[in-house]
This record gives structure tokens, sequence and C-alpha cells, in this order.
């Protein structure tokens, strides 16, 4: 089975090193995206030496970071994509489990979309359903672009398995913003709320409450297809 794993970085750089050690089977696949402004990893070979460092032209947006996996994935011929939050903690044996479920699911033939472990601190994503579904909507910002990709996928009749592994998120989630004061306010007071109705207006509800089955109750779920 064909992958790369991949996580995006903006600061607290003592998780990230937690988090890159605890995915050491993976590094020969493995790349991080360096969303810091901070030129750390010009400073700091430890990460460069032991797998890729990407710096994007500007920082990326988590959607923006999935569509450029998306990219990738295709372009390696993967069989499935990879993402672990840089505040995760994955615990000894997870990784190694978690291959062997999607090998297992890929064998079986098993339509399936996303693949969890504790939620998307640790996810898997099947290509055969990105092909299908397209990229991730850019408008959203964080947390309902995931939720409106799961979505999709599952219009789209493809499966969420959640396997329940083993995998900590660090002092609960969130680390990026809790770091950083401007972050957490634009999150906590401006931009929750706007993507929230964005979210409602896309789908005719709110978060469990959705109404429409196709986006703006008009477009195709494959934002690729649209004409």
């Amino acid at each position: 089975m064909k992958y790369i794993i991949g996580t995006g970085y903006v600061n607290r750089p003592d998780l990230l090193y937690r988090a890159v050690h605890s995915v050491k089977p993976c590094w020969k696949h493995a790349v991080i995206i360096d969303n810091s402004e901070s030129e750390f990893f010009r400073r700091e070979p430890f990460f460069s030496e032991r797998l890729t460092v990407y710096e994007p032209p500007v920082p990326l947006r988590y959607p923006q970071m999935m569509n450029l996996m998306q990219k990738w994935g295709k372009e390696k011929g993967c069989d499935v994509i990879l993402f672990f939050h840089s505040d995760a903690e994955v615990h000894p044996g997870t990784v190694e489990q978690f291959l062997s479920e999607l090998e297992t699911m890929k064998a079986e033939g098993r339509k399936w979309g996303v693949a969890f472990t504790n939620y998307d601190v640790l996810v898997a994503y099947n290509m055969e359903a990105v092909r299908e579904v397209g990229q991730w909507d850019t408008v959203f910002y964080d947390y309902h672009a995931d939720i409106d990709y799961y979505r999709r996928l599952q219009l789209a009749g493809y499966e969420i398995v959640y396997t329940s592994l083993g995998v900590t998120h660090c002092n609960g989630g969130s680390n990026t913003s809790k770091s950083d004061t401007y972050r957490r306010y634009l999150f906590e007071n401006v931009t929750f709320a706007y993507f929230h109705t964005y979210y409602q207006i896309k789908w005719g509800g709110p978060i469990g409450g959705e109404v429409y089955t196709l986006p703006f109750n008009r477009f195709p779920l494959n934002p690729d297809h649209i004409r």
C-alpha cells in the first residue's frame, strides 16, 4: 500500500518533537508543511534530516493543506493519505496497527472514505474516495472544514471508519490557537460564528441538522464538477 503522511506546523516546537517521534515508523513517507513564518526548520535540522519539510510560498489554512496532500497523493499514486496533528502523540504500536487495518480494508475492497483513530488527530483518507469527492472547501478555515468534507464522503456512499486506536491530543488539542492570543481571539470571537453560518447556508442547517444532500441544494458534491 502506497501512502504519504503529513502534518502542518505553526508553533509549539516542543509538541511537534513529540508528535514526530511518535510516528517514527512512517518517517520515510512523512512531510511537515511549515506554516510558521519563523524559519524554525532552517535553524533546526533535526526534522529535515529525517523527513521532508515543505515551506509553502505563504502559510496555508487547514483545508488548503489537505488539498495539497491530495495533490501529492495523486502525483505519487498513493492508495491513502494520512494526516496527524502537530500536537498529537501516537501511542506505541498504533501506527503499525492503523496501517495494517488500512491494508485489510484495501484487500477486502471495502468502500471507505475516512478512517479515524482518536477522531482525526491521526486520520487516513482513501484516495479512491478523494478522487470522487474532490477537494476540500477552502472557504472554511478549520473546524467546519472537516465536518463538511466528512459529510460529502458519506453522501457519496463512503463509510466513515472508527478504529479507536490510541492517540493522545496533547492538552486537549487546539494548541496552535491556545499558544497565540490573537489566533485564539479570532477563533473564539470571530471566525467560528462566521463559518458556522456559512455551513448552515451550504447544507440547509447546522451540524447534525443538515437538510440538503447537495451543497447549497444545487451543486455536485465534487466542486471540480461545477461548470
